[in-house]
């Protein structure tokens, strides 16, 4: 009937504009001329995702310098463990998790520690040393041995328990509790922590 699209009419006109885009994109002078502005968006995807896909394993030194009870004075070395993409630089600085383990020996005893964190930081000239830590937490397991004249009564004996460690700008403070495997049961529980450089 006169001045009514009927169905049929409507679905020819839908065929024909989209069997018509293709024509019409080719007549694109950006196209036609064969520059192009950039990476197609299914291109740049799969350019993200290969990137992101490409990992390696990698390891970065962690030291500590601090003050804490009850080892006083004491240096910490050790590394924490991350996958990135392969092309990831942090000379200027990158984030990164992972497990981290660390070894400190002090004035008046040594800890080992072994956990889990995250870091933004930079290793500048060097590879796999982070110079710096701007933003830094762990959550650790850790193991305390004292010797000598420590605080602790008695002086010589072994803490097992939790850490944490927090950095901001190379600034570190610590906090843990842990248990005593000393025989006297009036010191079964210390808490422990400190601050410092590093993390």
């Amino acid at each position: 009937m006169t001045g009514q699209i009927t169905f049929r009419t409507l679905v020819l006109l839908c065929g024909l504009l989209i069997t018509g885009m293709p024509a019409m994109a080719a007549d694109d002078p950006a196209e036609t001329s064969g520059v192009q502005d950039g990476p197609t968006p299914e291109e740049a995807m799969e350019q993200v995702r290969k990137e992101l896909t490409t990992l390696e394993r990698r390891w970065y030194t962690i030291t500590r310098a601090r003050w804490s009870y009850p080892q006083k004075i004491s240096a910490g070395i050790g590394a924490i463990v991350t996958d990135q993409p392969r092309d990831t630089d942090c000379h200027s600085g990158c984030a990164i998790h992972g497990w981290q383990f660390q070894v400190e020996p002090g004035l008046y005893g040594i800890q080992g520690s072994v956990g889990w964190g995250k870091l933004v930081g930079e290793t500048g000239r060097s590879k796999h040393f982070m110079r710096k830590a701007n933003f830094a937490w762990a959550v650790r397991a850790a193991v305390l041995r004292t010797w000598g004249n420590s605080p602790l009564t008695p002086e010589k004996q072994t803490l097992v328990g939790v850490e944490g460690s927090f950095s901001i700008i190379s600034i570190n403070l610590s906090l843990g509790i842990m248990r005593s495997l000393a025989s006297d049961p009036n010191h079964d529980w210390r808490i422990t922590g400190g601050i410092g450089l590093g993390f």
